[in-house]
């Protein structure tokens, strides 16, 4: 080789790492982040199973095997119902799916995984990539702590892993790459969620605790458990910490201020993409607070802004206009293909015939949206125990647990994530911010970065709960799932409390130590209770329940009390927080290793053999 060629591919190669440094840092900010992202990506791996594990995965994945065919329309079906799989819908006679912004996303990993299966078995394939990222998380760690023997041994479990996944590893069939795709991306989704709020709660105070409230996302929340299931809901979670972001990030008088809420307004584009309605819980929040506390309501940055918005929708009018040939009309607007067409939820026209005017669609939306908002404030006033039965305690309801063979799986946000009890020193703590504001003052806070995207939170908490609420409780939710967004704010809520920050700044080894505790010593109490008492189900989920109840009210006791006194001491609000977090973590790994593991094979196989013995026990 010449020596022009051999500067020219040095050339290239720093040119590549360069712009490899530029991407990640832009996205998981710096090696804090990117150690959060790899490690969440190994602890989803624990519980990983390849499979349908809810109907609506169906209807995605038939879009998928037809988007990745060349069309949108659905003629190869071949999960669930096929085309009359719930989720599926019909425009000129043709069957649609839905969600397409999340197929579209998916298809790259989709023919990569098919590549790479030409070269190596498939199950081998998935194994050695979670093996990989064991690797770069163990190197990323002993960097970070300066630490050779994290990287070594951690390079060392990767390779023992990989081994031991061979050795008991079974073939993965063919018909289960779409599936794999859409749970990859959902993986993908889930962990970047966690590093978006480390980087916002980094902003706000320091690296310190945005990694631990990044942390406890992924690891103590519902987020974790959704994490492999190809739903929406982790995509509007991500999509969610997104706008907050760069919400905040924009209200900073910076030279990217301006790109940063353009991030804002981009960010929504995409969730209309993948679900048109919960884009508009995004948008209509943002625009009121935007416009009212931006540093500069200028043309250009207006024009930006416009721009950006404008091009991220893009994506959303052109699968609608090809799907029933209107851009504002997605879907789920659409008659449900095993229905009469006609039956149309939002819009006045036919399925798949003239689409009826943009304007009229957008009015329709309108109304429909004030309506259903409108259906949560009554339902909220009328009927107060849907929400006590949504956010407290669910127990068995006969209503709900008849669609899920009689069993009560089905969790509230509290007992799904107990660290949502600490909020109940929210109201002190803004009491005690707001002692001696006069209203002038008050509005001058609302305008600054934090008042700004506090408010924010704040709308679309109020947003997504009336929006979902009258149809709550429902079978098939287990962690409320059409509330999941909001448990990444409650995190985030939850650090805005002066006297946790408190506790974490000081304790925060505490906090840590007390959640290994309580993962792995915990875990295998849990365990050794029910393999005692041989519960069903039901049982099972329940005693967690209250096992949540209790520790999540332990926390919340605190918060008040400490909000309220200095004598309180901190250490007991570490221990809390630790156990809490470490509480909802017990709840993920045993949901995906024992209660729910009877569908789909493990990703790693060696999981496997661990879940079928716990299963004796």
């Amino acid at each position: 080789m010449s020596t022009r060629n051999r500067f020219s591919l040095r050339g290239l190669s720093a040119r590549g790492s360069a712009i490899g440094r530029l991407v990640g840092r832009a996205v998981f900010g710096d090696r804090r982040g990117l150690a959060l992202f790899l490690g969440g990506l190994c602890f989803f791996g624990l519980y990983w199973r390849i499979g349908v594990f809810i109907t609506d995965t169906n209807a995605i994945a038939n879009t998928l095997v037809n988007v990745a065919d060349g069309h949108l329309y659905i003629t190869e079906a071949p999960y669930g119902g096929g085309r009359e799989a719930p989720g599926t819908y019909r425009a000129d006679g043709r069957a649609y799916g839905r969600n397409y912004g999340i197929v579209f996303f998916a298809l790259p990993v989709l023919w990569a995984f098919e590549a790479l299966a030409t070269v190596l078995a498939p199950s081998v394939v998935v194994f050695a990539l979670w093996s990989l990222v064991l690797v770069g998380f163990a190197t990323t760690v002993g960097r970070l702590l300066d630490r050779d023997w994290i990287v070594v041994g951690g390079s060392g479990l990767a390779v023992v892993a990989f081994l031991t996944n061979l050795g008991v590893a079974t073939p993965l069939a063919e018909s289960l790459y779409p599936i794999f795709a859409l749970q990859v991306v959902t993986l993908l989704a889930t962990a970047l969620t966690g590093v978006v709020l480390y980087r916002l709660v980094a902003e706000l105070y320091d690296a310190r605790v945005g990694l631990m409230a990044g942390a406890a996302t992924v690891l103590g929340t519902p987020v974790a458990f959704w994490a492999s299931i190809p739903k929406r809901h982790s995509f509007t979670a991500l999509l969610l910490v997104t706008v907050v972001y760069a919400l905040y990030r924009s209200r900073r008088r910076t030279d990217h201020s301006a790109s940063f809420r353009a991030l804002a307004y981009a960010a929504v584009g995409i969730m209309a993409w993948i679900h048109a309605a919960e884009a508009l819980l995004l948008f209509v929040p943002l625009v009121a607070i935007d416009v009212a506390t931006a540093p500069s309501n200028d043309r250009r940055t207006l024009g930006l802004v416009a721009l950006a918005f404008l091009v991220s929708l893009l994506p959303f009018f052109l699968t609608n206009l090809l799907v029933s040939g209107n851009p504002v009309q997605p879907p789920r607007m659409l008659t449900p293909f095993d229905q009469a067409p006609g039956d149309l939820d939002l819009s006045g026209g036919g399925g798949g015939g003239i689409p009826i005017p943009v304007v009229g669609t957008g009015v329709d939306i309108a109304l429909t949206f004030g309506s259903l908002l409108w259906d949560g404030v009554v339902v909220s006033v009328t009927e107060p125990i849907r929400l006590y039965q949504t956010f407290i305690r669910s127990g068995f309801l006969s209503g709900v647990a008849s669609g899920d063979g009689l069993e009560a799986i089905n969790l509230t946000m509290l007992e799904s994530a107990p660290l949502v009890g600490g909020l109940l020193g929210i109201p002190l703590a803004i009491a005690h911010s707001l002692r001696g504001e006069t209203t002038t003052r008050l509005r001058r806070h609302v305008r600054t970065p934090v008042g700004a995207t506090d408010c924010y939170v704040l709308a679309c908490a109020i947003l997504f709960s009336l929006l979902y609420v009258p149809k709550l409780p429902i079978h098939a939710q287990v962690t409320v799932r059409y509330l999941h967004p909001l448990f990444p704010l409650s995190i985030y809520a939850l650090v805005r409390v002066p006297a946790v920050r408190g506790a974490l700044d000081v304790h925060w080894p505490t906090a840590l130590w007390t959640f290994a505790g309580t993962v792995f010593v915990g875990s295998q109490l849990v365990v050794a209770y029910l393999g005692l008492t041989n519960p069903g189900l039901g049982e099972a989920v329940q005693f967690h329940a209250l096992l949540a109840i209790a520790t999540g009210t332990l926390l919340g006791l605190w918060v008040v009390a400490r909000s309220l006194s200095t004598t309180v001491p901190d250490r007991a609000g570490a221990i809390a927080l630790g156990l809490t977090t470490g509480v909802g973590t017990v709840f993920t790994l045993l949901s995906g290793l024992v209660y729910f593991a009877s569908a789909g094979g493990f990703a790693l196989p060696a999981m496997g053999v661990l879940s079928e013995f716990l299963a004796l026990v």
